[in-house]
């Protein structure tokens, strides 16, 4: 009988190989057959034909139906285009983030949708001693943090609507925990462009984030400055509202946005 370790190897290698297949696919150069992955990956048919079928089942590869051989399907190119765009939001933050980073010395987390969900694309940590960062592909709670909450302010039907149907996690005793109540906040994200999200995801921590725009107007990102209650507070400082709106109206700009947030207020 094989250990829970040797379970696990296997597992792994199976990942790998189905990593394989589908990278092969999308190498070859039109349709490609069974016998020919699985003489170019030094594996057997079978084993070949049990990943494509896997690989069908869940929309990433597509069998032509007369020469039964096989291309890249359609959630393949889903996830293709979702990269392509995260790329292109990752190019556009890249200098607002830093100097984002460089004026106010907080640690800068850029934040991108992927599919219904709303990751870290990048973090760059801050000037102080204490490093509050988030790694990159964290996964974030729309409702309870500052980058969530301007992603349902500002973001697109499908992402809302897929959120209509989650439960309200609690994660502290300041998480928002009613709809009621989160649609009046989204409202007030709504009239001054920013949220912040004081202790509702992490005691002691508070983000402050302005949605990235697209040409359309609709929040496919954000940045934001991530660090202690002490020195982003509940009710941020002009200065630090300022720098972030800056920030995420110049990364706007850069993917074709052409409005504002809100009227940037300048410094007095």
């Amino acid at each position: 009988m094989a250990s829970d370790s040797e379970r696990g190897e296997a597992g792994v290698k199976s990942v790998q190989l189905a990593f394989d297949v589908l990278e092969a696919i999308a190498a070859a150069d039109g349709e490609v057959g069974v016998s020919e992955l699985a003489l170019a990956l030094g594996t057997t048919k079978g084993t070949v034909f049990r990943h494509l079928q896997t690989l069908v089942d869940r929309g990433y590869c597509q069998q032509n139906a007369v020469t039964s051989r096989y291309k890249l399907g359609l959630r393949a190119h889903i996830l293709g285009r979702s990269a392509t765009g995260q790329l292109n939001l990752l190019s556009a933050c890249e200098v607002p983030a830093r100097e984002l980073r460089e004026e106010l010395g907080e640690t800068v987390v850029i934040s991108g949708g992927v599919g219904q969900n709303l990751v870290v694309l990048s973090t760059i940590l801050g000037k102080s001693p204490l490093e509050i960062g988030v790694r990159a592909g964290s996964e974030l709670v729309l409702h309870a943090t500052a980058q969530g909450k301007v992603t349902l302010a500002f973001g697109s039907a499908q992402i809302v609507q897929a959120f209509d149907r989650r439960k309200l996690d609690i994660l502290t005793e300041h998480t928002i925990s009613s709809r009621d109540a989160l649609a009046r906040e989204l409202d007030h994200v709504r009239e001054r462009g920013y949220a912040v999200a004081p202790n509702e995801d992490t005691l002691g921590i508070n983000a402050l984030a302005a949605p990235v725009l697209d040409e359309t107007g609709t929040a496919i990102g954000s940045i934001a400055i991530v660090g202690s209650i002490q020195y982003i507070k509940a009710e941020p400082d002009k200065a630090q509202v300022d720098a972030v709106l800056r920030a995420a109206i110049k990364a706007s700009w850069n993917l074709g946005y052409k409005g504002s947030i809100i009227p940037l207020r300048r410094p007095a």
